[in-house]
Order: structure tokens, then C-alpha cells, then sequence
């Protein structure tokens, strides 16, 4: 059966994407962060905010998320609080795996970086060393 939501676009993924509160995006769903998930239920428990209101107050526009898709949002929001495990992150394993890789390449980038500059560093001290070496030679 297809899903009668509609695709976000690229322009919509990338906004949704620049909020904090989003965890995951791809052109059919949207995942959100536990800090989002326990801001929609204090904002409707305490305040009595509409799940629009809320998303809008989160700064999603509920034009791109789309009403059918706001209250599907809420329900699993409320259902997944209720849950044993609780409110909690899920991502995609593809997006999983995807994002794992790009921060242990992120990280070896690092190392690396690290490494050469502690390198040229040694390279630096080696050159003075030696040019004091030199120097007490032409003392002597």
C-alpha cells in the first residue's frame, strides 16, 4: 500500500534538516531528536498547545510537514512514551551505517591532522636544536 503523505522535497529536506530538533530526513519520513519528543509532550501536557502549534513553536512549518503527517508524529510521540523503553532515538540502520562511517572517517581525519602537526612540530624543534648545536660550535 502507498502512503498518502506527501515526498518532501530537497528544499523541504534541508530545512527540516537545518532544525536541531530533527534527527533523521529523507524524502518520505522525518525522525526527531528525545529533546523534541519531550518538548511536544510538556508543551501539550502543561500548556494545552495544539500539535500544530507546538511543531510550529519548535520551528517546523506544519505546511511542509502536512496535518495527516503532524498527527501521525504525535501519536507514536505519545505511544512511545507509554512504551517500556521510552521516548528514544531511532535512525535508520542504512542511515545508521552511513553516518557511522562518515564520523569514524571524520575522526581518522582528525588523527591524522593531529599526527602531521605534532610531526612538524618535532620537525621544528629538531631544526632548532640542531641550529643551537651549530651555534655553540661556532663558539667554541
Amino acid at each position: 500500500m502507498t502512503s498518502k503523505r506527501k515526498l518532501f522535497t530537497e528544499t523541504e529536506q534541508e530545512i527540516l534538516r537545518s532544525n536541531p530538533f530533527t534527527l533523521e530526513v529523507t524524502e518520505r519520513y522525518i525522525r526527531f531528536t528525545v529533546e523534541f519528543k519531550k518538548f511536544l509532550l510538556d508543551e501539550r501536557e502543561k500548556n494545552g498547545t495544539t500539535f500544530k502549534n507546538i511543531f510550529r513553536k519548535a520551528g517546523y512549518d506544519p505546511e511542509i510537514l502536512g496535518e495527516s503527517r503532524i498527527v501521525k508524529i504525535s501519536e507514536q510521540v505519545r505511544k512511545e512514551a507509554k512504551s517500556p523503553k521510552g521516548l528514544h532515538e531511532t535512525v535508520s540502520k542504512k542511515h545508521y551505517t552511513k553516518e557511522n562511517e562518515r564520523v569514524q572517517t571524520q575522526k581518522a581525519i582528525r588523527q591524522l591532522q593531529d599526527e602531521v602537526l605534532r610531526l612538524q612540530q618535532q620537525i621544528e624543534f629538531l631544526k632548532k636544536t640542531q641550529a643551537l648545536k651549530a651555534l655553540d660550535k661556532m663558539e667554541d
